[in-house]
């Protein structure tokens, strides 16, 4: 049983969707983000309606940006995807939802309340670290469909050495550690058309939020294993 049958699927919002178009943190980058989450929620028994199932499905990173928006998960969001604000020296993060045709933020999905970074230097010569490996707790922001949650992310990202923002790069370098830290999924998940062949980052998460279904209710749905995967640069400041 798919939750994309249960979940919002025809609803309209519940509650009004407030959007604001949100400012970049100062010195941070907005990087496409691709996802693909398992979903775990449960639902009544056809066979024994005073008993609970658990139904297993997944997301990907429009639904996310569907379930922020307040829009049902079968809408095509052409314009609007799924990003992370990531701050130039490794304080803070945002999942968010980025307008590409405004080139700006117009929701913001999830914001870490504490982010710790340590960071590798592959060339002594160099201004400064050139990646590192983080692990950050995020709280779920009450957004259309979303009624809060959490999450726990960690994973790496590339980094200018000269000023510790984030860094596109076309050679995965970093990737032969993937699978020791769980990371191994991360690159294989697309939700768009474009094909990016460079590279910010990658993450594994484990978390879980509160979802407005089908009939109007609010469900927790954990989110025991998924996978971030970061590309080209959206949006600098």
């Amino acid at each position: 049983m798919k939750a994309k049958k249960w979940i919002v699927g025809g609803l309209v919002a519940a509650m009004a969707t407030a959007l604001t178009t949100w400012a970049l943190t100062e010195g941070s980058r907005t990087l496409r983000t691709y996802a693909a989450i398992t979903a775990v929620y449960q639902t009544p028994n056809p066979l024994a309606t005073n008993t609970e199932i658990l139904v297993f499905d997944s997301f990907a990173g429009h639904d996310f940006v569907n379930l922020a928006l307040g829009s049902p998960l079968t809408t095509v969001q052409s314009n609007n995807v799924l990003a992370l604000d990531f701050d130039c020296g490794s304080s803070a993060a945002s999942l968010v939802v980025f307008d590409k045709l405004s080139s700006s933020n117009i929701a913001t999905i999830a914001q870490s309340t504490s982010l710790t970074a340590l960071t590798g230097q592959d060339n002594p010569s160099a201004a400064g670290p050139n990646h590192e490996r983080f692990v950050m707790n995020m709280d779920i922001k009450t957004n259309g469909f979303l009624i809060g949650g959490s999450l726990t992310v960690a994973g790496r990202i590339y980094l200018v050495p000269s000023n510790g923002c984030p860094a596109v790069v076309t050679i995965d370098t970093d990737k032969s550690d993937d699978k020791v830290c769980n990371d191994s999924g991360a690159l294989k998940n697309t939700d768009d058309k474009i094909a990016d062949k460079t590279i910010s980052g990658a993450a594994h998460l484990i978390g879980l939020a509160n979802v407005v279904f089908l009939d109007g209710s609010t469900n927790t749905v954990l989110l025991p294993n998924g996978y971030f995967t970061m590309h080209r640069i959206l949006s600098s400041n």
